[in-house]
């Protein structure tokens, strides 16, 4: 069975923000916030996403950075290894 890897603390290191930052940002709590970049959420609403992922897109591009981050930016999903499955 694949797992889900949480990768929100690599991309707001990427661009240069704090936890709290997004919070305010994206209004939404900071607790939200840190189970999502500690892997301990269970649930996240859709609208929710894009709010975080609208304010890591104006922060990005505040900083000069061109790309578009994406869900694959703040959740990856890992397949299962092919060994594991033999």
């Amino acid at each position: 069975m694949g797992q889900i890897h949480f990768k929100l603390n690599e991309t707001l290191e990427m661009i240069g923000a704090t936890r709290n930052k997004i919070a305010v940002e994206s209004k939404t709590r900071p607790a939200t916030i840190l189970d999502l970049a500690s892997g301990d959420t269970k649930t996240i609403k859709l609208e929710t996403l894009v709010s975080i992922l609208n304010a890591i897109n104006e922060i990005a591009h505040s900083h000069g950075l061109e790309k578009t981050f994406g869900i694959e930016d703040i959740i990856q999903f890992v397949p299962q290894s092919t060994e594991n499955t033999r």
